[in-house]
């Protein structure tokens, strides 16, 4: 009998040999050597939990947030550091992504026989 729970923990250790991991792991090591670029992805990261949690909760984002909001994405645009990380993390979950799709397509082919035609 299988045990799927050992292929996942063998997947996850996988996964850290890829290129898109290891690429994106350097990519984050340059952004921490590079202060101005780590207080930039830390701005980032609060706003961006901060957005979520005025989406979960349904309330507006505040006009300081929108503010903030703007300035920063106009800092990342500028910021090399912080665009080669978001390039290699959508690289990852690309990857991620066609994994997935891969072991959930045959949960889909279950259901072939039930779709109208």
């Amino acid at each position: 009998m299988v045990n799927i729970y050992d292929n996942a923990n063998q997947l996850a250790k996988d996964l850290q040999e890829t290129e898109q991991f290891k690429d994106l792991k350097k990519s984050l090591e340059n952004l921490k050597n590079n202060p101005e670029s780590l207080d930039l992805y830390q701005r980032m990261d609060k706003l961006q939990r901060q957005i979520l949690a005025a989406q979960n909760s349904g309330q507006p984002l505040s006009e300081e947030a929108q503010k903030e909001y703007q300035k920063i994405n106009e800092e990342v645009r500028n910021n090399d550091e912080l665009k080669d990380m978001i390039t290699k993390e959508q690289a990852l979950f690309q990857m991620i992504n066609d994994v997935q799709q891969a072991m959930t397509k045959p949960i889909g082919d279950l259901y072939d026989d039930l779709k109208a035609k």
